[in-house]
This record gives structure tokens, C-alpha cells and sequence, in this order.
């Protein structure tokens, strides 16, 4: 039973190190090229490892010769829900706060 024990706490130590997926939060300190603050950890990270969901980037539509924003997109100063992915390899944004 020792051992079966073992290989559990093994098996379980090695999924959290792994880190393969994750939320949390950040600040935007530049937009273009996106740059995020993790709250967690104070780790700055830019493009191409931080990148936006079509629900945060600038959309903009014209309606009969007017141009309507229909999302203003991010800014600096910007609180971010981000998922983080790869152990980190990439995190992805996925909605203003």
C-alpha cells in the first residue's frame, strides 16, 4: 500500500508542477504591443506571449457613412482576465474586468 500511496503523491506533485492551464488576473501597461502586468506574480509579459480574444481587441463598423465602436479595445490601466496555457508559455486574454 506504500508504494501505490507514493506513486499517487508522485503523480499528483508532478500535474502541479506541470501548470498546464490556469486563470487570473493583470493590468495592461501597453496595447500596442500588448504588454500585461500579472497580478500574482508582478511578471511582465508582451507579444507574441501575451495575445487578445476577439472580445478585447477594437471593433468598429460603419453604418450608413457613420462609424460605430463596438468595442473599444484595450488600454493601458486595464484590468484583464487572462488564461494562462503551456506552463506559461502563452496567456491568453480574455475579457476586461
Amino acid at each position: 500500500m506504500e508504494l501505490i500511496e507514493r506513486l499517487q503523491s508522485i503523480i499528483i506533485d508532478t500535474t502541479r508542477a506541470l501548470d498546464l492551464l490556469d486563470t487570473g488576473y493583470a493590468t495592461v501597461i501597453s496595447a500596442s504591443p500588448l504588454t500585461l502586468c500579472i497580478e500574482a506574480t508582478r511578471l511582465n509579459v508582451t507579444e507574441p506571449v501575451a495575445v487578445m480574444t476577439d472580445n478585447v481587441r477594437y471593433k468598429a463598423v460603419t453604418v450608413q457613412g457613420e462609424t460605430v465602436v463596438i468595442n473599444k479595445g484595450l488600454k493601458p490601466g486595464d484590468k484583464v482576465l487572462y488564461l494562462k496555457a503551456n506552463s506559461g508559455q502563452s496567456y491568453i486574454v480574455i475579457s476586461k474586468v
